[in-house]
Parts: structure tokens; sequence; C-alpha cells
């Protein structure tokens, strides 16, 4: 019985610990100050924020941002990007996938 209330007490903590893991928050980037959002993405990691598009009226964008290429998937690298803030552009680092070896033309490799 002990054997079954431990392997329970296992699962119910493991639900718990990948719920948290899931977890980001969402924040508008031009709310706020360049300072302020790269200080959340020093404390959380990661982070979504949005803005509006600048091509089309009420079109909001938003994206994944990280701290660090620590935070993106596997195979995925980081590319600098500049989103709007309330006080102009600001640098942040999103995932992208890492590039293919094999697009290059006459890879040698490849073949």
């Amino acid at each position: 019985m002990t054997k079954y209330v431990l392997g329970a007490a296992s699962a119910a903590l493991l639900v718990l610990a990948a719920s948290d893991a899931g977890a980001i928050s969402r924040y508008n980037s031009t709310g706020m100050s360049c300072e302020r959002a790269l200080g959340i993405l020093d404390r959380e990691k990661a982070a979504i924020f949005r803005y509006p598009s600048k091509r089309v009226a009420n079109l909001p964008l938003y994206d994944r941002y990280v701290r660090s290429g620590a935070y993106c998937g596997p195979h995925e690298v980081t590319e600098a990007v500049t989103i709007p803030s309330a006080t102009g552009q600001c640098r942040v680092l999103h995932c992208i996938p890492e590039p293919d070896p094999c697009d290059e033309l006459l890879s040698p490799f490849c073949r």
C-alpha cells in the first residue's frame, strides 16, 4: 500500500513541476521601457511581448523572446531583433531554427 501512495505522490509532484515549467508571461512591449523589457527577460529567462503592427491597422504581433540561446529548443539558435518599446526600439533575442548545412548551394557533404 505504501508503494502506491509514494507512486501517486511522485506522479503529483511531476505534474506540478511540469505545469510551472510551461508558464510564460505576456507583456505589451509598447507600455514599458526597453530597460524594463530587458529586466523581465533577465528575471524570467523568456517572455512573450506583443505590439501593434506598423503595416496593418489593429493587428497585434507577438513572439517569444529569450535571455540567451540557453532558453531555445533543440536545433534552435538566437537571432537579434528589435521590438518597439515606450522608449524606442529595443534589441532582444528570439529563437529560430538553426540553419540546415545542406541548404548551402554545392555542399559536398550532403550528396
